[in-house]
């Protein structure tokens, strides 16, 4: 194995590994603490859940992988919460995010060497041949980090301590 596709390999290792954790988080925090902020004046758990969901359906459509499931929930999850907000039932944004990531990581795994080093959907031609290092694997990675920052923010609610 080449060394860019070991480092690729243990990316989407650690990247399912962390799907696995918060997901059984979010089924130990459960519905009945859903509109618990994880911390006074931090996001509530529901929100977490719509809000990764939303962030990883766009991975479909950032890294040329498929069509996007829930392009409406970006108006709802990528904006600042409001305490006026109405969620979809914590029960089937859990299950739509269980699909999601079981849709998605077979796709990730995919992907070849070329592919993560090839543009990404949201950067022009232009920006990218002045800046080849906005590829793939670039939004990846930043979405692999913004799973762990929320993952993070989960521990500090987590029911099952």
């Amino acid at each position: 194995m080449e060394k860019m596709d070991f480092m690729i390999d243990l990316i989407l290792d650690q990247w399912e590994n962390k799907i696995i954790e918060t997901t059984e988080v979010f089924g130990s925090i459960g519905a009945q603490n859903a509109m618990q902020p994880v911390a006074p004046g931090k996001n509530r758990v529901i929100y977490l859940l719509g809000h990764l969901i939303a962030v990883h359906d766009r991975l479909f459509e950032a890294l040329n992988l498929n069509e996007r499931r829930y392009p409406e929930y970006d108006e709802m999850f990528l904006t600042p919460q409001h305490p006026s907000n109405q969620y979809p039932a914590y029960e089937l944004l859990l299950e739509q995010w269980i699909s999601t990531n079981e849709t998605l990581l077979p796709g990730l795994r995919l992907l070849t060497v070329q592919d993560w080093q090839s543009k990404h959907h949201y950067v022009s031609d232009y920006d990218f041949n002045l800046n080849p290092k906005r590829n793939k694997f670039s939004v990846f990675l930043s979405r692999n980090a913004h799973l762990f920052h929320h993952s993070g923010q989960l521990a500090l609610i987590r029911t099952d301590k």
